[in-house]
C-alpha cells in the first residue's frame, strides 16, 4: 500500500492506491484487483467535522446471481455539526456503483443517506431520532429512541423502527414493519 500524507491544522488528506493478489468469496477467486482510495477530512472546530472518501478500481459483485469483477467507484461523505452542547446532528452519504467491464453496463448503482438527531437534556436523559433511505431497496426507516441512564448500573430505553418501502407511484411508501422496544436494566446488590 502506497500512502501520501497532507496535513495542516484543520484538514487531513490520505491518498493510497492498493493490489489486491488475491480474493476469495465463495469460490470466486479473481486475482490482481487494484483500487485507489482518497480520504480528506475537515475539522476546523469541535462544531463542525467534515470528511469525503473516494474508492475508484476494481472490485467483485458480492450480491451479483453470477459473481464478476467490474469496475467500482464508492463515494462516502460525512458532515457532523455540534449545534449546541446538547444538540448534534450527523449526515451521511454513501453512493455505490458496479460497471461491468465488458459492456459498460451496471450492476448496480445507489446509495443510502442518514441523519442522526442527538439531543442530551441533561447527563441522566438523552434523545435521538435516526432516519436512513436506501436507494438500492427505496426503503426509508425512521427510529426513536429515548435514554435515561442515572446511574452506571441502571438504564432505561424505549424506542420504535418505521421501516416504510415504496410499492408504486399510486401507493407510494407504505409502512412495512413497525417495532416498540422497550428495555429496563438494574443492579441488585446482594
Amino acid at each position: 500500500m502506497l500512502e501520501q500524507f497532507f496535513q495542516c491544522p484543520y484538514c487531513w488528506a490520505n491518498l493510497s492506491y492498493g493490489h489486491v493478489f488475491n480474493e476469495e468469496f465463495q469460490g470466486f477467486n479473481p486475482k490482481n484487483l487494484n483500487r485507489l482510495n482518497l480520504w480528506l477530512s475537515y475539522n476546523p472546530s469541535e462544531v463542525l467535522q467534515s470528511s469525503i472518501f473516494v474508492r475508484k478500481g476494481k472490485s467483485i459483485g458480492y450480491n451479483l446471481d453470477d459473481l464478476a469483477v467490474g469496475n467500482s467507484l464508492f463515494l462516502s461523505f460525512s458532515n457532523s455539526l455540534q449545534v449546541s452542547d446538547q444538540f448534534r446532528m450527523d449526515l451521511r452519504l454513501r453512493y455505490s456503483e458496479l460497471e461491468n467491464r465488458t459492456d459498460g453496463s451496471l450492476y448496480f448503482k445507489g446509495y443510502i443517506a442518514r441523519l442522526n438527531l442527538n439531543y442530551q437534556f441533561n447527563n441522566a436523559l438523552s434523545f435521538r431520532l435516526v432516519g436512513e433511505f436506501n436507494d438500492f431497496d427505496h426503503q426509508f426507516f425512521i427510529q426513536p429512541l429515548l435514554k435515561w441512564n442515572p446511574t452506571p448500573f441502571t438504564i432505561f430505553y424505549v424506542g420504535g423502527n418505521n421501516n416504510y418501502k415504496h410499492y408504486d407511484e399510486i401507493a407510494g411508501y407504505q409502512i412495512e414493519a413497525e417495532q416498540v422496544y422497550l428495555k429496563f436494566q438494574y443492579l441488585f446488590q446482594l
